[in-house]
């Protein structure tokens, strides 16, 4: 059996705090981590048993017992790190949202391109939760007929903290659109196989500043949104985001067809066709917390983290350790174990979804949603001009 590669982990956030044991309980050594202060990343070391730590980005990135990194920190921060990470020959997966913006996940994604023999994914276990998995297979088996109509929801608390920090900053890839509203994107088109061709949205700020966070300063992260999607096969979408229910998290995701209708609450899946007098229940999640517990995630920690969102990191591990067990030593993996999982062009896609909703919500009307393949031309008419030019610039 191969040996799994050593973890390196960008970030020293809740989540950071609940990925680590769980890489641990299932068999990676996790030998660096990085913080964006040296306090952080120690504090964080000694909290989860990390033997090294910094907050210099090239000493996890060339230390020589890392194979694969994990990044989960601000978006804005991400973007580099990825392409500094694949270009040195490090197996990547990047958290969930990747990027603030569409042209750095760009960057990213031609980073990926130029290394297709290296692993580059973002960190979305929802695709790997049973009830999505067996949603998505019984859309493909027909259960619904053709695809019509998805809504999808969810409705959590605030994530705002004491202080001031990049969730607060809508540049920064702060806000639920691009917090969960890019998660239920990718997941419509994972489950449909549909992307989104035009968009229509609404972003609202109502929090704009709290009692830790006031004076010169103010929230521009959005705090609900609300936004449709026509999709290119004919379905559209609608999919809102409320984080106005403190201590509550909930997710909905309802799929209609010509022949009947799955809604996934939860983690559970039910279904109906048209023929049926009532729904039937498909698939029930069973919750069990003695597995929970020996992922050797603490109980506050837990606490922090939708159940859903747990469950589907603890899926997504297990798939990345099985694509590495499969391969011939630490540094090779196949694909088929993590074959439903999302990757950078996912990423990019999702991303330009959500810039797409962002802009219609400014100028409130219905947006194209344009996938770049290249970056645009910084100075376009300065580039034309110098085309035109006869004169040479050496």
């Amino acid at each position: 059996m191969a040996l799994l590669p050593g973890i390196g982990v960008f970030g020293t956030s809740t989540t950071v705090k609940c990925l680590v044991p769980i890489l641990q309980s299932c068999g990676f050594r996790v030998e660096a981590l990085w913080g964006r202060t040296p306090e952080a990343a120690e504090e964080c070391a000694r909290d989860l048993h990390i033997a090294f730590h910094t907050s210099k980005v090239d000493e996890v990135l060339l230390h020589k017992d890392v194979d694969l990194v994990f990044i989960h920190c601000p978006p804005h921060l991400q973007p580099p790190i990825a392409a500094k990470a694949l270009g040195i020959g490090k197996h990547v997966i990047c958290g969930t949202p990747g990027t603030p913006g569409q042209l750095d996940a760009l960057k990213m994604l031609h980073a990926s391109q130029y290394y297709p023999s290296l692993m580059s994914l973002m960190c979305n276990g929802l695709r790997f939760l049973p009830c999505f998995v067996k949603m998505k297979q019984l859309i493909e088996e027909g259960y619904i007929g053709k695809v019509c109509i998805c809504e999808s929801s969810i409705h959590c608390g605030s994530f705002l903290k004491d202080t001031f920090d990049w969730m607060c900053d809508e540049v920064m890839g702060g806000g639920v659109l691009n917090m969960h509203g890019s998660v239920l994107i990718d997941l419509v088109t994972f489950l449909t196989g549909q992307r989104a061709s035009t968009v229509h949205g609404m972003l609202k700020t109502y929090t704009r500043q709290t009692d830790k966070i006031n004076g010169i300063r103010q929230i521009t992260s959005d705090d609900f949104c609300s936004f449709q999607m026509e999709l290119d096969n004919g379905a559209c979408a609608t999919v809102v985001v409320n984080n106005h229910l403190p201590g509550q998290y909930s997710h909905e995701m309802l799929i209609c067809g010509n022949k009947g209708r799955l809604i996934v609450r939860g983690s559970d899946l039910f279904g109906q066709r048209l023929d049926q007098s009532r729904e039937e229940l498909l698939y029930h999640d069973t919750p069990n917390i003695l597995d929970q517990q020996k992922t050797g995630v603490s109980e506050i920690i837990r606490a922090n983290i939708p159940i859903l969102q747990l469950k589907g990191l603890i899926k997504l591990i297990d798939s990345v350790k099985e694509a590495f067990k499969s391969g011939e030593d630490k540094h090779s993996w196949t694909k088929e174990p993590v074959a439903y999982a999302a990757t950078f062009e996912d990423g990019q896609y999702v991303q330009t979804v959500v810039d797409a909703v962002r802009k219609s919500s400014k100028a409130r009307e219905w947006v194209k949603v344009q996938v770049l393949s290249e970056e645009p031309d910084p100075n376009p008419f300065l580039s034309a001009a110098m085309r035109r030019s006869t004169f040479s610039l050496y």
